[in-house]
């Protein structure tokens, strides 16, 4: 029995891992690929670019199927879903905000809600929405201007305000190189 100074034996089990190394992709550094089948339905993946790793692990993979052909057949925004919940397709934009913004203040001035003067003022105060780097800030920062342009409730009207996120891109292209790697070595093995 441990005393308090005495530790615990610690469990150790050792599982194979296959390790890939993947060059020759379209724009991406070399992608380091991890796979490890646990068990019958269970495998983990790590994908590695460019110092950025991506991990998960499937609990319930289909019959028959090894993690690297599992992965294979996943859908790249579920993969990227497993990858970083957080991440999406598309992200805020100060840019498109201000566009938005623009626009909607020269319809505005068309329906002659507005003077010349003050279309004038609203279009360029719209300028200032461009380095906003979220509708977090705008809530802080330039609240008052935003509802002086979008109305009362103008966080429900920003949700156009966004641009591809270059990150989701990054991803997607890895995730895409893996599974064309992937299945090269399926096929090579098969063959």
């Amino acid at each position: 029995m441990p005393t308090e100074n005495t530790p615990a034996e610690l469990q150790v089990e050792r599982s194979t891992v296959t390790k890939l190394v993947i060059t020759g992709a379209p724009s991406l550094d070399p992608i380091t690929v991890f796979l490890e089948d646990l068990a019958p339905k269970r495998g983990k993946i790590t994908v590695s670019c460019w110092g950025k790793s991506w991990t998960a692990y499937w609990g319930g993979m289909w019959d028959g199927h090894t993690i690297a052909r599992f992965f294979c057949e996943l859908n790249t925004s579920y993969i990227i879903g497993y990858f970083d919940q957080a991440m999406r397709p598309r992200q805020f934009s100060g840019e498109a905000l201000a566009r938005e913004a623009q626009r909607l203040v020269l319809k505005e001035r068309r329906q002659f809600c507005y003077g010349a003067d003050e279309a004038r003022e609203r279009f360029d105060e719209a300028e200032d929405l461009r380095d906003s780097p979220s509708i977090e800030y705008l809530h802080g920062a330039n609240s008052e201007l935003m509802t002086k342009l979008f109305g009362d409730e103008w966080w429900h009207l920003t949700n156009d305000a966004t641009e591809p996120n270059p990150d989701y891109a990054y991803l997607e292209r890895i995730i895409q190189a893996v599974q064309q790697a992937l299945s090269q070595e399926q096929q090579q093995v098969a063959a």
